[in-house]
């Protein structure tokens, strides 16, 4: 029973956590609202250059692509991770502050959305993306606009996200998404990670994997980008 259940669980949340040697967070999909309104997701890991274990949960808006007020938590805990120990109880204590904001916002932690399309570690990003939704015949083109700059200073990025969703009848959706006006200070990469569907299926949740460089160390963190489709 309990091998069963470890995995379901996992697949449930969509944990992610790329193959990658330094500071990586492990993304956890904390789910969405029942009318998709709100989504959840957190992350998780051991800073790097500390050793300590750390937290982050977010709570977006998904119609403006926005955090809620207060929808934005992180924190470091004064604990010492020793080799090979799971660092996940920080996610635990953090949600236990977050669970109310959850509760107000009626997220539903068993409805992670449907996934769409995945980037399987070792697997190069590729240049325009394009899958299909098998259960609504729609197909979608996805390319992302980068600018990053290398300066003594360090790097500077900005990305954005042109959307088109070609429905079985043949008519055509565009969206666009992320903010190109938006320089990140550090980021030296953006890659989508994972593309999930909305219960209404009208919201899509783009997982954006960002490459971090601080101080000559590099970290992977997570964004998520949210859009409609009209």
């Amino acid at each position: 029973m309990t091998k069963r259940i470890l995995p379901a669980i996992l697949a449930a949340f969509f944990v992610l956590a790329p193959a990658f040697a330094g500071d990586v967070a492990t993304f956890v999909n904390l789910g969405f609202s029942a009318d998709s309104s709100h989504f959840m997701f957190g992350q998780y890991g051991a800073d790097q250059a500390s050793g300590k274990p750390y937290a982050e949960i977010y709570l977006v808006d998904t119609k403006k692509n926005v955090f809620v007020p207060q929808g934005s938590k992180r924190s470091v805990y004064e604990a010492k991770v020793e080799p090979g120990q799971d660092t996940s109880g920080a996610l635990f204590a953090l949600f236990a502050e977050s669970a109310p904001l959850a509760k107000a916002k009626k997220i539903d932690h068993l409805a992670p959305g449907r996934l769409l399309y995945v980037l399987l570690d070792g697997q190069d990003p590729p240049a325009l993306l394009t899958f299909r939704d098998f259960k609504t015949e729609t197909s979608y083109d996805i390319s992302v606009v980068k600018s990053i700059a290398e300066n003594k200073d360090g790097a500077i990025s900005s990305f954005g996200l042109a959307i088109t969703a070609t429905e079985r009848d043949g008519s055509v959706k565009r969206v666009t998404a992320g903010n190109p006006d938006l320089k990140r200070k550090g980021v030296r990469d953006y890659v989508i990670r994972r593309v999930i569907a909305a219960p209404d299926e009208k919201t899509l949740v783009l997982i954006i994997e960002k490459l971090v460089a601080e101080k000559g160390d590099s970290s992977v963190r997570y964004m998520v980008e949210t859009v409609k489709l009209p």
